[in-house]
Parts: structure tokens; C-alpha cells; sequence
């Protein structure tokens, strides 16, 4: 029932929107020129004295204990003798009682270069972990003690971090309004052993990435003190982290606030093991990121900030694709299969086909989706589940245990029998649910992917343009007259799902998680928050679509439908009678 000239002429607008993008490249903002020889200021020897000592004394300093609260004393207490005004920010989260740390020192001017780095422990002693944070943050302030700036820096030991990000998020507020923040530079496993991941973790929890000016500032100052490589992701790897935002870390809060941040970490994106002991630390590692942010801190301290760039964006080969082109061009790539399917609908209401029936199908495979989700919220009241925090934390906070398999099975048993049986009682007695290749089955599949995959533009285009294939491969297995056999349109449908079959497989190795660690990690930050009710419910939806056309395309072909197909063709008489149907001419018939 599809027209195929409407959907070849709808491909024009993407053909201009493709040559628009090709003259919107432009060149990356360039770094901030590097004027500091850090070698001689931060001893990264006597950092890891300092976090000797301290994962000594106050080997437990997990959020809201004792050693946590005695940790943060001593934080108060060396930048107060280093010259910075101290500010305590206390508050209450899962019933513990927490603090940041937050040293502030004047410059020339009202703009702030922040530097924070997590106080509480994952584990006991977390030596490579918070304990090397800790004292490089103090061996810093060592370092800016007398020594003019420019701006107003800003030392911030966080607490709650093990948590979720607790204490970003409360900080936040007292750093202000962000347009005054050149850049805010985090620290993390800064005495860890070089392990997997990048040294420079520069991701958000939305498609809002950092500038290009702080990003490759700080990059040339790791190279510049670290022979190893920074570490970046492709293209494709861009657009899977668009598409799906993940920022683990500090980061990944402060971008979304619209601070412009980056975290340096010696362990990658996720934190170091939190019971590694002092022997663990290695101090060169520690010295090398240790000077890198103090010279990513003075370059920033000069009279320009570093160039931003485009909100979001895409690099490749050198050059920026800004997000609006790759926005634009999902649009007109999603254009040509909502229009057919718009078309394929308005042809089939003429010719009486029926489609609503078919279109309420569709909701009862999405109805059991959507109580799944509604189940694992009211889980989570009821304490079965962790509690989920605000931010995307790192994998092993949420360790898939017993409990947490128990919940996953629970959730996916009940979902899948809801399905069953609004599947069966949608089906009961309906003669035209039975006839899965009839023509409304199609048109309803394919209005209502084109739509969803729509609404899922308006909230994040990076994530639609992982469906845009699926959106056209699924038209073209069941609208087409006439349809393809069975296995090609099976085929068709599994092919759509490359492209989110790849996000989905980048996260569980940039995460370290298998795929049912995956699949628990995932339902926590839905009920966390850190996925958003709207893309829960569109990615309800684009499952059910998926379930619905895999269960189209195998539906063996009706038996007049199979007989017709294998009929070979007529010619003469029993398809044209005129003139010449038998192999003579009107003349010489007449003779």
C-alpha cells in the first residue's frame, strides 16, 4: 500500500539537509596556551605521603562516618592555614548526615576556576581512591598558597559521592551562576595504577557536552605531564553517548547544570577498586595528573576563558559537526517513512481496510511495558530495591545480587504475563487479528513506529537518529505490496536494530557490566530518575513495536496468499483478449 514515488520525493529534503551539513563543519575552538612548568610545584611523593597518613588514621571514611566527619575536619583546617575562607555545607541524605568542604580564595576578579575532588571512601581504606583525591586537593592549595590569581579559586572536598553525586549536587549551589565558572575540574583515583578508559572523562547525563576549549586544554596539560594516552571516542561513540547520556561523575552533573567540567582519572570513567591499601598508590601517576590540573588550572587563569564551542556536537577528522545538523538531519531522514505511512493510512481508510483495530493491538503489547515500569516504581517505595540515587553512579554501587535477581526476575515474569494475556484477550474472537500479512497489520505498525520515533525527535534527536533505520526497514517489511516472504521480512526487522543494538553493547563494555547486569543497572536509573518518565515510556513503546513486527514478519503467509504467489503467470486469453493474444495481427485475422 505504499506509494513508492511519495517516499523516493520525500528523500529530497534530507539530499539539501546532507549538503548543509557538509558546509557546517567547522574547526575546533584551540586550546589555552600552557604556561606553567608544574614539575616543580606538585610533589606527587609527598601526595601520597599525605594519603598514606590518611588512609592510616581514618581508614573507614565512608559517607556520613566518623572518619568521613574527621576528614573533613582536617580538609577545613589546611585550607583555612592556606589562605582560602572555608565554608561547611551540611545536609541530610538516607539518613546520614553529610558535609562539603568548600575553600574559597579571591582573585582580581568575580570569575571562579573550581577544583573538587570526593572525600567519602567506596570501600576501606579506598587509598587509590578518595584518600589520593584528599591529598592532592591539599597539596594544590599547598601550591596556590601565596601566590596571586586572577580569578577566585575554589578547593571543594565533596562528600556523598559514593551515593550518587550527592554532594555535586549540593554544591551547586554555592558556586553560582555558571556563566561566571571558566571551568570546573574534578578528580578521581588519582593514585590508582593506569588501568582501562580514558584519562579524561568528559561526559554528561544529557546530550549537553563539554567545551571544546576546556576539553582540549586540559587534554594538552595531561599530555604535557603523562606519557600516556588521553583517550577519546570516536564518532560513533559520540553518537551512542548522545543518544543514550551517561555522565558517571562529578562531571556529568555539573554539565547538566550548565557548568563547563571535566574529571581527570587515572582509573578511566569508572572509580577505582575502593579497598585498595596505601602500597597501591602510584606516585607518578599520582605527580602526573596532579600537575596536569594544576596546569589546567593556570592556563584557565588568564584573562579569556576558553572558547566553548557548540552546545552539543559531533568530532570527526578534526572537524565539529554541531548538534542542530545532526538534529535537522534525522528529521528529514525520519520524513520519507512518516509520510509514506501517513499516505499508506489515508489509502487504507478508503479503501475501508480496517487499521484501529490493529492500532489497538499495538497498545496491548506496550499496556504490560508500561505496568513493568509502574511495578519496579512501586518496588522501590517499598525499600525492595537500593535506593536509587539522582545521578548515574558507578555499576558496582548497584551490585547485581541476589536480591537485585530477584527483583529483575519478578518484574520481567509479571510483565510477561500481562503480555500474554492482553495479547490473548485482545486477540479472542477477532477474525482480522488472526491474518497477520493482511494490509492494516502493516500500516498501523508503520504509523505508529514513524510517530513514536517523532516524539522521541522532540526529546532527543542523537536518540532518534538510532531509530530512523528500523523506522524505514520496518515500513518496507510491511507495507510493501508485494510483501517479502517470511525470512526477508524477518531479516528487515532484526536489521533495524543495529544501530541501538550498538549502543547497547558500547555501554556494557565501556561499563564493564554483562547483559543481565545490564538490564538491572538500567532499571535502576529509570527508577532513579537519571532516565527520564518520557524516554521510559517512548522506549516502552519502541519494544513493543519491535515485539509486534518480529511477530508480523513470522507469520507464516496465508495458504490463498502462497497459492497466488506460486501461480505461474497467464498470458493470452486468460489476461488479454485483444488483438494479437494469440500470436496473429487484426489483418490477418481479416484474411
Amino acid at each position: 500500500m505504499i506509494e513508492p514515488r511519495i517516499y523516493r520525493a520525500a528523500f529530497v529534503p534530507a539530499l539539501v539537509v546532507l549538503v548543509i551539513a557538509m558546509f557546517s563543519l567547522e574547526g575546533r575552538p584551540g586550546p589555552l596556551p600552557q604556561g606553567l612548568a608544574a614539575d616543580v610545584l606538585f610533589d606527587g611523593r609527598l601526595a601520597k605521603q599525605s594519603a598514606t597518613q590518611l588512609a592510616d588514621r581514618q581508614p573507614d571514611r565512608r559517607a556520613g562516618s566518623l572518619g568521613d566527619r574527621r576528614t573533613a575536619d582536617l580538609v577545613a583546617g589546611q585550607l583555612g592555614q592556606r589562605g582560602f575562607g572555608v565554608q561547611r555545607q551540611r545536609f541530610e541524605y538516607s539518613g546520614r548526615t553529610l558535609e562539603n568542604v568548600i575553600g574559597r580564595r579571591a582573585g582580581r576578579s568575580r570569575r571562579q576556576i573550581v577544583i573538587l575532588a570526593g572525600r567519602d571512601a567506596l570501600g576501606v581504606p579506598d587509598a587509590t581512591g578518595s584518600a589520593a583525591d584528599t591529598a592532592a586537593l591539599l597539596e594544590l592549595a599547598r601550591v596556590f598558597e601565596g601566590r596571586p590569581s586572577r580569578k577566585t579559586l575554589v578547593l571543594a572536598s565533596l562528600d556523598g559521592q559514593a551515593l550518587g553525586e550527592v554532594g555535586t549536587e549540593r554544591i551547586v549551589k554555592r558556586l553560582g551562576d555558571p556563566g561566571l565558572v571558566d571551568g570546573v575540574l574534578a578528580v578521581s583515583s588519582l593514585g590508582a595504577p593506569r588501568d582501562r578508559g580514558p584519562l579524561l572523562v568528559t561526559w554528561s547525563d544529557d546530550a549537553r557536552r563539554v567545551g571544546i576549549g576546556l576539553s582540549r586544554t586540559s587534554a594538552d596539560s595531561i599530555r604535557q605531564e603523562v606519557d600516556q594516552p588521553v583517550g577519546d571516542s570516536g564518532p560513533f561513540g559520540q553518537l551512542a553517548r548522545l543518544s543514550f547520556p551517561i555522565g558517571v561523575g562529578s562531571q556529568g552533573v555539573l554539565l547538566e547544570r550548565g557548568y563547563d567540567a571535566v574529571r581527570v582519572s587515572s582509573s578511566g570513567e569508572l572509580p577505582a577498586d575502593g579497598g585498595d591499601s596505601p602500597e597501591r598508590i602510584d606516585p607518578d601517576q599520582l605527580g602526573g595528573l596532579g600537575r596536569a590540573v594544576l596546569r589546567t588550572a593556570t592556563a584557565l587563569d588568564t584573562d579569556q576563558p576558553p572558547v566553548h564551542g557548540p552546545r552539543s556536537y559531533v568530532v570527526a577528522v578534526g572537524q565539529v559537526m554541531p548538534g542542530w545538523v545532526v538534529a535537522l538531519l534525522t528529521l528529514t531522514l525520519l520524513l520519507p517513512a512518516l509520510v509514506a505511512s501517513i499516505d499508506a493510512f489515508a489509502r487504507a481508510r478508503r479503501r475501508r481496510v480496517p487499521v484501529a483495530v490493529w492500532l489497538r493491538w499495538l497498545l496491548a503489547q506496550a499496556v504490560p511495558l508500561m505496568a513493568g515500569l509502574a511495578l519496579l516504581a512501586l518496588l522501590a517505595l517499598a525499600g525492595a530495591t537500593p535506593e536509587a540515587p539522582p545521578a548515574p553512579p558507578a555499576p558496582s554501587e548497584l551490585p547485581f545480587d541476589a536480591p537485585a535477581i530477584a527483583v529483575l526476575a519478578g518484574v520481567v515474569v509479571v510483565t510477561a504475563a500481562l503480555w500474554w494475556a492482553l495479547r490473548f484477550l485482545a486477540e479472542r474472537g477477532s477474525e482480522t487479528l488472526r491474518d497477520r500479512w493482511a494490509p492494516g497489520a502493516g500500516v498501523a505498525l508503520s504509523l505508529a513506529t514513524s510517530l513514536t520515533v517523532l516524539a522521541l525527535w522532540f526529546v532527543n534527536p542523537f536518540a532518534a537518529l538510532m531509530f530512523v533505520l528500523a523506522t524505514h526497514l520496518w515500513l518496507l517489511a510491511t507495507v510493501v505490496d508485494p510483501p517479502p516472504p517470511s525470512r526477508g521480512r524477518v531479516a528487515l526487522v532484526l536489521a533495524g536494530l543495529l544501530p541501538p543494538l550498538f549502543v547497547v553493547v558500547y555501554y556494557l563494555f565501556a561499563l564493564s557490566l554483562d547483559p543481565l547486569s545490564g538490564a538491572w543497572y538500567l532499571l535502576m536509573l529509570v527508577a532513579g530518575g537519571a532516565v527520564g518518565p518520557g524516554v521510559a515510556l517512548i522506549g516502552c513503546l519502541l519494544l513493543a513495536l519491535f515485539g509486534a513486527a518480529l511477530s508480523l514478519a513470522r507469520a507464516p503467509r496465508p495458504e490463498a496468499q502462497q497459492r497466488a504467489a506460486e501461480r505461474p503467470p497467464v498470458y493470452g486469453p486468460g489476461s488479454y483478449a485483444g488483438p494479437g493474444s494469440l500470436g496473429g495481427t487484426g489483418s490477418a485475422l481479416r484474411r
